[in-house]
């Protein structure tokens, strides 16, 4: 085997014929030296271009394929791929500008005396004889959709494949001498001194630039680079951790983006000096002498959710388990920094597999109760309302007194005239005024006499896992600092309720008093809380918002990281209940919030203040459900207009998200479901095609939306909570720009299976949405003007309505399928 790292040049008088016999190493078995014998090369089919090779560097890839046993690997193969990681041709350029301009680089000046193209097929227009070229193994056609867009990189006229022929062909242009086929490889081929490869694959560049520091660029450098300039975006002023430091590139890239800080990362202490040019980076440490790390293998990596983008390293496969080395390795981060802007492991892209990774590697990634959502991780490949309720429903505080015996008559009278009224006549403003005075001061009065003071009140209470609510009396305490004690006006049934409902297991906790999705009055507020005040209509929601912390102020996070979200049987600030029952035992909170009582106390960073004229039993449907699938389109996956959008369960949170993509200008929105009934109702939220996943006959749901869409979706929405539908959706996805949004609750335990090859090679996005990506108490009051104006639609989402003692039956109608939500109401 020849050894050389960058810079092999070969050397060799041209020769304009048709086939060229010249010297060339080439592997006839896995893992023994390469053989340096004499090979024919046929001549340029059409769109083909043979050219001479100057010089080609060695890439990891090519030792992973060289050792390979198994498919894809092939032999006799000749190696070596002049490569473009994950940009396209003319990002290459770019960089390359930028490369041959950087004052801080010293390049040694080198006349090319060769020339690079030796011949052109037909139909060839992009380069002629005597062009200085790079050959790429990732194909730009120029032509296909992919192609024309700016958001892929993946040419869907030739997808990438290892294949050993030629793109359009599938023939070899290799032969030995004594006439057996040598296969390709990558579609390059450059360990000979003569290639043939196809124009989609060849990029034209400046001879000036010395060649052995472009062949760099033709795969690792602009791989690494490119990870942090074009997939995460690293933005000037921010934070990037890289982990497994291989060479420096993503540093190269992170500085040259503007990042302020670049912390590596690695087991092997030489390597942190790998590198070091004066780009700011610093060095950790870590040795972690119980975990065992073995080449070409992979495992789950998790991280503790400090990231917002997560960029695999290295493949790699812990003896122990992968969860323990983040642990280690943020401690020691911790002490460097405040907060990860950016973790960023340089690209799996430029890391190949063993056959039998590449063929059965699959990525196991954890569901907890709250799955893939609560983290708002991506895992992201390389390669390379409506005004007309104001006549249906009274407000807020008139709901909460109504059937008071103390309440003034005469007021009552006026304000329901008033009310009656055109919505946008003077009468009708003036009448809400007066209505929100009257009965705030009448929610204060009350409120004072029970203002620190604990409140006897009815609960629906879980006492065993599965079994009837049991509403009885408890005992509410008052709110302690930066505390509120509401009173539950109505709320409605969530799946997540069903879901920790049904569980028999941590974090499933009995008893329990459950609900989540609500609208209530301020009853009284404790120390330090400015934010509402007695009387002041509020969304409790189960996602912190504290305003101050770092994500908290980031418009590119709803994850609190002073109060991290967990499905906790707590407070949010002091690890205790404000529930008892009768007999003094402690109840359990429910997501922070527990609103199936008439009263509960909630956190201030778990408040929402909202506008008293909203119709309750509207409202309450955006403290989770609606907000989250809304949000996730919005969002979280910013549909953009003109987009088509597959979504996998029409349940209410599956038509939230029909909703969201509706309102962002989606004109194609497919809804796939088991239930045929659930098309018509879709149709309401935007939903114009459909898809019955149980009469898909022989061919996969995904297979369905690919021929449908040609080529798949630009945006996928799992909505039930059931890892093979992820994979479905994933598969589903458009390769190049497709995003997957996790957003169902799958049980503990659960797991994700993906294909690695699948992930590293598509250029799609997963990502998990907790809460639609909205931030509370800034995103919600935007719904519900949104509402008000008659674009969001709200109603169409409420099927049915019962009192609190009917609570068991909300259940029932939701496990039987027959509702999308039941509005509870606490004293109707």
């Amino acid at each position: 085997m020849v050894t050389v790292y960058s810079g092999w040049w070969v050397d060799g008088e041209e020769r304009g014929v048709e086939n060229q016999w010249q010297a060339h190493p080439m592997q006839r078995k896995a893992g023994e030296p390469l053989v340096i014998e004499e090979v024919f090369v046929a001549p340029r089919q059409p769109h083909e271009v043979r050219i001479r090779i100057i010089c080609t560097s060695l890439c990891h890839s090519d030792i992973t394929f060289w050792k390979l046993k198994e498919p894809p690997a092939i032999y006799p193969r000749i190696f070596g791929h002049k490569a473009l990681g994950y940009m396209s041709m003319y990002m290459l350029q770019v960089l390359m500008f930028r490369h041959s301009c950087d004052a801080t680089l010293t390049l040694n000046d080198i006349s090319i005396t060769h020339k690079i193209v030796e011949s052109v097929g037909e139909n060839v227009d992009e380069v002629a004889e005597g062009d200085v070229v790079l050959p790429t193994f990732l194909p730009d056609c120029g032509e296909c959709t992919d192609c024309s867009s700016m958001k892929s990189n993946l040419c869907t006229k030739f997808p990438f494949k290892v294949s050993p022929y030629m793109p359009r062909y599938l023939e070899s242009r290799f032969t030995d001498l004594n006439g057996e086929a040598l296969h390709h490889f990558l579609f390059v081929s450059s360990f000979s001194q003569y290639t043939v490869v196809d124009v989609a694959c060849i990029v034209k560049i400046d001879p000036v630039i010395p060649p052995n520091r472009a062949c760099l660029l033709s795969c690792g450098v602009s791989t690494g680079f490119d990870a942090a300039w074009r997939t995460a975006n690293v933005e000037p002023g921010s934070t990037v951790v890289i982990f497994w430091v291989r060479c420096n590139w993503p540093g190269e890239g992170a500085r040259a983006c503007g990042a302020s800080r670049i912390i590596r990362v690695d087991l092997n202490p030489d390597k942190l000096e790998l590198g070091n040019g004066g780009d700011g980076t610093e060095r950790v440490e870590c040795q972690v002498p119980s975990i065992t790390i073995e080449e070409d293998m992979h495992e789950e990596r998790s991280t503790d959710g400090d990231a917002n983008t997560i960029n695999e390293e290295s493949p790699a496969k812990t003896k122990a388990s992968w969860s323990e080395l983040p642990k280690e390795l943020l401690s020691k981060i911790a002490n460097l920094l405040d907060l990860i802007d950016l973790l960023s492991f340089r690209g799996v892209c430029n890391e190949w597999r063993k056959a039998s990774s590449i063929a059965s590697a699959e990525i196991q990634i954890h569901r907890r109760p709250i799955p893939l959502w609560s983290k708002i991780s991506c895992i992201k490949s390389r390669l390379a309302s409506h005004l007309q309720a104001r006549f249906n429903f009274l407000p807020v505080p008139l709901l909460a007194k109504i059937d008071k015996p103390d309440f003034p008559s005469q007021e009552v009278d006026y304000h329901a005239a008033a009310f009656l009224a055109p919505p946008t006549s003077p009468d009708c403003m003036e009448g809400e005024r007066a209505l929100c005075s009257v009965f705030t001061a009448m929610e204060a009065k009350e409120s004072s006499k029970t203002q620190g003071k604990p409140i006897r009140c009815k609960a629906a209470v879980c006492r065993q896992a599965g079994d009837p609510l049991v509403i009885e009396e408890v005992i509410v305490a008052p709110p302690r600092p930066r505390e509120v004690r509401i009173r539950v006006i109505c709320t409605s049934l969530c799946h997540s309720d069903i879901t920790f409902w049904k569980l028999q297991v941590p974090p499933g906790i009995c008893p329990r008093i459950l609900g989540h999705e609500a609208i209530g009055i301020v009853e009284s507020v404790g120390e330090n809380v400015d934010e509402v005040a007695e009387g002041d209509v509020v969304l409790p929601t189960f996602l912190p918002d504290c305003g101050e912390c770092t994500d908290c102020k980031s418009k590119k996070s709803n994850l609190c990281s002073q109060f991290p979200f967990q499905v906790s049987p707590c407070m949010l600030r002091y690890q205790e209940s404000r529930f008892t029952d009768l007999n003094g035992e402690v109840l359990h909170h429910f997501l922070f919030v527990s609103s199936f009582s008439q009263y509960t106390v909630v956190d201030i960073a778990n408040i929402t203040k909202v506008d008293p004229a909203i119709p309750p039993n509207r409202a309450c449907l955006l403290s989770c459900g609606v907000s989250t699938g809304v949000g996730a389109a919005w969002k979280k996956a910013s549909v953009e207009p003109g987009s088509t959008v597959a979504i996998f369960g029409l349940g209410a949170i599956g038509l939230a998200v029909a909703e969201g993509a509706r309102l962002c200008g989606a004109t194609r929105i497919i809804g796939v479901d088991i239930n045929p009934g659930k098309f018509e109702l879709g149709k309401k939220f935007g939903v114009t095609d459909f898809v019955n996943s149980a009469r898909c006959g022989d061919k996969s749901v995904s297979q369905v939306i690919k021929e449908m869409t040609d080529g798949g979706a630009d945006y996928c929405f799992e909505c039930v909570g059931m890892a093979s539908l992820v994979d479905e959706a994933f598969a589903c996805c458009r390769k190049g720009w497709g995003k997957t949004v996790v957003l169902g609750v799958d049980k503990p335990g659960s797991m994700l299976s993906l294909s690695s090859f699948e992930v590293l090679h598509s250029g799609k996005s997963l990502m998990g949405s907790l809460f639609g990506g909205l931030k509370a108490k800034t995103d919600i009051p935007v719904l519900l003007k949104r509402y008000m104006d008659k674009e969001l639609q709200l109603d169409e989402f409420v099927t049915h309505e019962v009192k609190f003692e009917e609570i068991n039956e909300a259940f029932n109608l939701l496990l039987e399928g027959k509702s999308l939500r039941c509005v509870i109401w606490m004293d109707k």
